[in-house]
């Protein structure tokens, strides 16, 4: 036995004498005991597994699929030597006729001139329609932004007016009654308008196809052989499955070490022909203690034979998403000016000589109106030119070769 395989056996060992004593082993290599798997039900290539086998005689094992239902199809033999080569066994079922539910696979044979053997790996599979999954690349535009800095500076200009002194005789006792008027502020706006030239930027990917050819990916190989036999087979008698006195079977899956010695002629040598079809009467009770079998016993994580999702890229651009980086450049800077007019007037003081009193008419006063002016700015853009960004989009196609993905089928490998 391979050193690889010596810890499995190892494991095995530890479970009791009768395996012990069973020397030869099989163990799965796709699907493998507890697995959960997923097949493509659009296939229609037949279904297969891959075994291979340590310790055993010159001889064939016959391979028996079971449905979720319990009826048996018998698959195509595998040789038991050479050791740790992985042997192929096709089943005379597609995978388009196939469905989701606890599946199993029993591996009977008189081993030759050895101890007889029957293997049972049991798995659950999730039959369907692989999902395509669409990835839709970004692309990104690089554009320069130059800001504009608006900046108002207020000059004032003041209009003082100077009255000259002088003279005036009014009454001792003068009654003046005065009104003053002040009028609003106005306000002159002038509209200037600035025109900054701008660049237009555009996006158009190149789209770049690259074929990579698929390789052969293996499962991590089972490290423990498969479990004794507890279904007991109606397509082949399982010499191992025996009982002592009888010849006949037993569901409780005896050991081949305590059966071969003496198992009947009959038993030891009865075989089918290939790709029979058997109903079992007690299937009801098959089914039962095979789902709760697998389900005590799942230890591995979900793979996948087939491919459950596919990844595509999107080939149209038309529909990529766009993303802006933005530089930023100097600033521009544009100043308004605001004039505001301030007038005032500058009485000096009045000589004034009382006598008499007298009563003035009503004064009306009017101040000189304020104005001031306002600059608006108006800003207008006008494009001088256009920059086009070309990003590169890399699309990998997966090219597989027919020869090789046979090859790769048959070491219970995978495509990828």
């Amino acid at each position: 036995m391979s050193a690889f395989r010596l810890s499995g056996f190892l494991a095995t060992a530890l479970l009791g004498s009768r395996v012990v004593a069973q020397t030869c082993l099989s163990y799965g290599v796709d699907f493998q005991s507890g697995g959960d798997y997923f097949q493509n039900i659009s296939s229609t290539a037949p279904f297969t597994f891959a075994s291979l086998f340590e310790g055993c005689d010159n001889d064939v094992a016959n391979n028996i699929l079971v449905d979720p239902n319990g009826d048996e199809y018998q698959c195509t033999d595998t040789p038991l030597q050479p050791d740790d080569v992985i042997e192929l066994s096709t089943c005379p079922m597609d995978k388009n006729e196939m469905w989701t539910g606890d599946w199993s696979v029993l591996i009977i044979s008189n081993n030759g001139d050895g101890d007889p053997i029957a293997y049972e790996r049991d798995f659950y599979l999730s039959v369907g329609i692989p999902s395509t999954i669409t990835y839709t690349p970004t692309v990104t535009i690089t554009s320069t932004s130059t800001p504009l800095v608006m900046v108002t500076e207020t000059s004032t200009i003041v209009s003082i007016t100077t009255l000259l002194a002088k003279t005036t005789t009014v009454a001792s006792v003068t009654k003046s009654p005065t009104v003053t008027i002040t009028p609003p502020i106005s306000t002159v706006v002038v509209t200037k308008t600035a025109t900054l030239r701008k660049t237009a930027y555009t996006v158009v990917p190149v789209v770049v196809t690259t074929t990579k050819t698929a390789s052969c990916s293996m499962p991590p190989s089972q490290r423990w052989p498969d479990p004794t036999c507890t279904i007991t087979p109606t397509l082949v008698t399982a010499a191992a499955l025996s009982t002592s006195d009888s010849g006949s079977s037993t569901s409780g899956g005896a050991s081949p070490a305590a059966t071969s010695a003496t198992a009947s002629p009959v038993a030891q040598k009865v075989r089918r022909g290939l790709f029979d079809r058997a109903v079992p009467l007690d299937r009801a009770a098959r089914l039962a203690e095979r789902k709760a079998r697998r389900e005590a016993n799942n230890k591995l994580h979900r793979r996948a034979p087939d491919s459950a999702t596919t990844t595509v890229t999107q080939t149209d651009t038309a529909l990529y998403v766009t993303s802006t980086s933005v530089t930023t450049t100097d600033a521009t800077t544009m100043t308004t000016t605001t004039v505001a007019t301030s007038t005032s007037t500058s009485t000096p003081p009045v000589v004034t000589v009382k006598s008499g009193s007298t009563t003035l008419p009503v004064v009306t006063t009017t101040l000189k109106q304020s104005t001031t002016t306002k600059t608006v700015m108006t800003v207008l853009y006008t494009t001088v030119k256009t920059v086009t960004s070309s990003p590169t989009v890399k699309i990998s196609v997966t090219s597989t070769n027919s020869q090789v993905a046979v090859a790769c089928t048959a070491k219970g490998g995978r495509m990828t």
